[in-house]
């Protein structure tokens, strides 16, 4: 797969992540309430479907060499997911929860260094499991979209 079909792959992915999450995020909220479930079912679904698509329309290229085009289209979109976790909390909606949530995790009390330290490392902790999922989710999606591809070219 060359590297200008690989970057359009991967964009296609992100705009695609994003039309399909928002209508997820509203119908996961319906049914299963406000709670992390309803937010982390409505995400995975959005990754699987965005990436059953870009295995759907970019099928011939990934076949050329299917595990390095896989492969790398599910690190860059994991790249790409590491980015939005990193950078959401920057944006001026979350700077108040940002402030807030360890505060009132030590009974209000001032937050040392230390304590910011730790939070920010558990906040990192959790991009491990992040990355691995959406690379897995990501390679399920490309899949169930080469099938897809398959069963209507034959």
């Amino acid at each position: 797969m060359k590297i200008d079909s690989l970057v359009i792959a991967v964009a296609l992915y992100a705009v695609l992540q994003i039309l399909f999450a928002f209508p997820l995020t509203v119908l996961a909220l319906q049914v299963l309430g406000v709670t992390m479930v309803a937010h982390y079912s409505a995400g995975l679904g959005a990754v699987f479907l965005s990436m059953m698509v870009v295995g759907y329309l970019f099928g011939a290229e990934i076949r050329q060499a299917p595990r390095d085009a896989v492969l790398r289209i599910a690190l860059l979109s994991a790249f790409y997911e590491l980015l939005v976790v990193v950078f959401q909390p920057t944006l001026a909606d979350w700077i108040p929860f940002a402030v807030s949530k360890p505060i009132d995790a030590f009974d209000g009390t001032v937050v040392t260094t230390v304590e910011w330290f730790l939070y920010n490392l558990s906040r990192r902790g959790n991009m491990f499991p992040n990355v691995i999922i959406v690379i897995g989710v990501g390679i399920l999606g490309l899949y169930a979209g080469l099938k897809i591809k398959k069963a209507k070219a034959v």
